[in-house]
């Protein structure tokens, strides 16, 4: 298990403007990845407990405490690993009112705390706190999933992150409302210009039962999304959804967030 150390410092955003006197937190342990935490996106934060399904669904522990505390404060990022090695990036949030992605970012978390990794896990687990909070979908106005291409919006800063981080996947969760589009628990993928985006999909669909949803070239149907834009920077990209009303937690939705969330980390052969 591993033992949280608190420092305080002023956390630098990927923008390199001070966010404030915030606590870091660097994982001791024994055995396992080292596992370090930051704000990597300024003006997003809020108090995620307010929101009371994630209050009451997220585990109850030290990393989890210390997560939501960094989250107040703007985007939180959990890095299992020393940057070494296969590096995944897993985003839930994007949409605040998506909950189920949500709060299996935490529970992965939490499983990863302490376990031996091969190479490096990014998790971004709340987009945009603020929104999470209230239980809204959009942030400040704006479709957060329609806007990674606009500069200094927090899904492009976290493109930028992923570049500078040379992440060698990214996955995007999300949950899709019955009756919506897709309406169906499904993986997101494009063929062109990372085929390696289908190729990941594909696992995680016939490993999860998602159904497979793939176009001929991305940055077509959904201009703006993480994913789309993420795979145009030559990141191979999926977007996961599990069915949830949104602003509800639907039976069973975590746990299929959860394990396609797993499903992309053991294709990597990280766990």
């Amino acid at each position: 298990m591993v033992t949280l150390i608190g420092m305080n410092i002023n956390w630098i955003d990927t923008d390199n403007q001070t966010v404030g006197s915030l606590s870091s937190y660097t994982g001791v342990q024994a055995a396992g990845s080292p596992v370090s935490m930051k704000v990597i996106v300024s003006g997003t934060g809020g108090d995620v407990t307010k929101n009371s399904y994630i209050r009451n669904n997220i585990p109850n522990t030290s990393i989890t405490n210390q997560v939501v505390s960094l989250a107040k404060s703007g985007t939180p990022m959990v890095v299992f690993g020393n940057g070494s090695g296969p590096r995944v990036l897993i985003v839930a949030g994007v949409h605040g009112n998506e909950l189920p992605s949500q709060i299996a970012a935490m529970k992965l978390i939490n499983y990863l705390n302490g376990k031996q990794i091969r190479g490096t896990v990014y998790i971004v687990p709340f987009v945009a706190p603020s929104i999470t909070a209230k239980n809204i979908r959009y942030w400040n106005g704006k479709n957060l999933n329609r806007v990674t291409n606009v500069a200094g919006t927090p899904t492009n800063k976290i493109l930028n992150l992923a570049k500078q981080l040379k992440i060698m996947a990214l996955g995007d969760f999300h949950s899709t409302r019955p009756g919506g589009v897709p309406g169906k628990k499904s993986v997101f993928c494009s063929k062109s210009p990372c085929p390696t985006s289908y190729k990941i999909a594909y696992n995680i669909s016939k490993q999860t039962g998602s159904a497979l949803i793939a176009y001929p070239k991305c940055g077509i149907e959904y201009a703006g999304a993480l994913e789309d834009c993420t795979n145009l920077a030559g990141i191979p990209s999926v977007t996961c959804e599990v069915v949830s009303p949104h602003g509800t937690v639907a039976s069973g939705s975590v746990s299929g967030s959860y394990y396609q969330m797993l499903t992309l980390l053991r294709y990597k052969t990280m766990i």
